[in-house]
């Protein structure tokens, strides 16, 4: 499945209200408080708020045939003020904070061949100031190649002060065989004081330990932490250390499958939720998720959604699609995660936010699933076919607030947990304290 598609959408904004964007027949909308932080954005693909309480939003102008920026907002619904433009044509994707620096991806696959992947390193100012250019990781990929670096996140390295461990994918060269032994991806780098040769298999999680005690950053280690995956955009720790990641399923049965061919075009395979314990990253042999024989299949026109292979890590949770009174609801094009909000309501802030940006014209797959960590089930959050929606792509979150990106629209949205009325959490104290009294009272 294809991750960066733009879906074609007109009038959108007087059709529906917000309480409209969320799926009033799973989510109580009224638990939630939602606002258009930004708006009229150009592809706008990752979100990043900084600990000074702006927020870093990726732009794409004219999908990516101009030089992607990165915008700065100080506040909701105003202007942003650009402060880095990226220096090659090409899409900018993911972006993760790496100790005093932020990481930006780039990803010129829809450009052409032999374009710029590359994902750099900078140094935020004051709200609204340029940005520093600090130094720039190249991926330098063979042609023709499908699923090209576009996931992103970090954790500081257990154990070394000063040090960072950034996670990035380096995908399948094709849909849905195996990217040959000898198909390598040369990493190197402008701006480290010192970075290691090496070379990168493909269908692979990567570890690229970065080092910032110096005057300049320095790549320490480069090393294969998961194989068996073949699209990767979101990744997030979770508040354990503990890595969680989307994979995009294949498109088309690989190779001598006995599966039975999925109907209506649908893919042989579900979207994926994967999990690699944080104690286990970068321990013995890479853990093998599955890529491309190995995985579940699309519950879809009466194809059961049942495993199929055998040896490698299965994943938490399939996405598979939901039928209600409404119809049948299919989330495809897994994009970035982000963990649920701490303060967010009962049942939703214990586990992960997932974007999806669908693909079809109109687009009817695109949407954004919620998994709970208690309860192993997901929920469609913002269902999909939902005529508000283009291609939900970046997700970030803060202690209180989710913010998500539609590229589609190009707008920027803020999820709150919604406000109490004046006076609820006084009388709801007052009725628990009578409650109890009450109790006392026939206890005697």
């Amino acid at each position: 499945m294809l991750i960066v598609r733009l879906a074609i959408l007109f009038g959108l904004s007087a059709v529906l209200g917000f309480g409209g964007i969320i799926n009033s027949d799973a989510v109580n909308p009224s638990l939630f408080s939602l606002t258009t932080f930004a708006s009229g954005l150009s592809f706008p693909a990752g979100v990043q708020p900084l600990a000074d309480g702006s927020v870093l939003v990726q732009t794409s102008p004219n999908y990516g045939y101009n030089p992607g920026q990165l915008l700065s907002f100080t506040s909701t619904g105003g202007g942003g003020s650009a402060v880095y433009t990226a220096g090659a044509l090409g899409l900018m994707t993911g972006s993760a904070k790496v100790g005093n620096y932020y990481a930006v991806g780039n990803d010129s696959s829809e450009i052409g061949p032999g374009g710029d992947h590359s994902i750099t390193l900078l140094k935020p100012g004051a709200p609204g100031s340029p940005a520093a250019l600090i130094a720039t990781l190249h991926l330098n990929y063979p042609t023709p190649w499908e699923h090209p670096s576009v996931g992103l996140t970090a954790r500081p390295t257990p154990g070394v002060p000063g040090s960072w461990d950034l996670i990035v994918n380096v995908g399948a060269q094709g849909d849905n065989t195996a990217t040959p032994a000898n198909s390598q991806v040369t990493l190197t780098g402008t701006g480290f004081s010192s970075i290691p040769s090496a070379s990168l298999a493909g269908d692979s999680l990567y570890l690229i330990r970065i080092n910032e005690t110096g005057a300049q950053p320095a790549v320490t280690a480069v090393q294969q932490v998961a194989t068996g995956i073949r699209n990767v955009f979101g990744m997030t720790f979770d508040n354990s250390g503990n890595l969680w990641f989307t994979d995009n399923g294949i498109d088309v049965l690989p190779p001598g499958s006995t599966q039975p061919v999925p109907p209506d075009g649908e893919p042989p395979q579900a979207d994926e939720l994967d999990f690699l314990a944080g104690n286990q990253l970068g321990i013995g042999p890479p853990p093998n998720y599955g890529f491309p024989n190995c995985y579940i299949q699309y519950a879809y026109g009466g194809v059961p959604g049942v495993p199929v292979g055998s040896g490698c890590i299965q994943p938490i949770l399939a996405f598979q699609p939901v039928v209600d009174s409404s119809g049948t609801h299919e989330l495809e094009g897994a994009t970035q995660i982000a963990l649920a909000p701490s303060t967010f309501p009962v049942g939703f802030n214990n586990g992960v936010f997932v974007g999806f940006t669908g693909g079809e014209n109109p687009n009817d797959e695109a949407g954004m699933a919620y998994y709970d960590f208690g309860t192993g089930q997901y929920t469609q959050f913002i269902q999909s076919s939902n005529p508000l929606v283009g291609n939900i792509i970046g997700l970030d979150a803060t202690n209180n607030a989710l913010f998500f990106t539609d590229a589609g629209t190009g707008n920027v949205y803020e999820l709150t947990a919604a406000s109490p009325e004046p006076g609820t959490g006084l009388t709801a104290a007052l009725g628990l304290m009578a409650a109890v009294w009450r109790m006392k009272r026939r206890s005697h």
